[in-house]
């Protein structure tokens, strides 16, 4: 699935291409006119973060990182709120009851293979 994925997101790219104006831009002064080093920092940082999440997928599997990714979604709404002052959104309010108490079911009640009988 990832890599049927990644090809249609290819194409759908290249398409983009062909009629926005940063396709025209692109094909005129090449991929990379206007880029610096620092550039390179946050595309980096991009690809290392794709690798990193691979890992703890694979590792803790996918419900887990799916609890994580609420979470820190969670976080960073609080975080914003301490140091920005600006209050979470209903949609965020609304999820935090969700995320607590689908993580302490799944904390209590933690799912488990079943074996097959012969």
């Amino acid at each position: 699935m990832t890599v049927e994925m990644s090809v249609v997101g290819c194409l759908c790219l290249l398409a983009s291409t062909f009629k926005s104006p940063d396709g025209e831009a692109i094909r005129k002064h090449g991929f990379f006119y206007g880029w610096t080093p620092l550039t390179v920092i946050p595309v980096i940082s991009n690809a290392l973060g794709g690798i990193l999440v691979g890992l703890i997928t694979s590792y803790a599997g996918g419900v887990r990182k799916g609890f994580v990714i609420v979470s820190a979604l969670l976080v960073t709404a609080l975080l914003q709120f301490i140091f920005e002052g600006k209050p979470p959104s209903w949609y965020c309010l609304v999820a935090l009851p969700l995320v607590v108490s689908s993580i302490s079911i799944y904390q209590k009640y933690p799912y488990r293979v079943k074996k097959k009988e012969a």
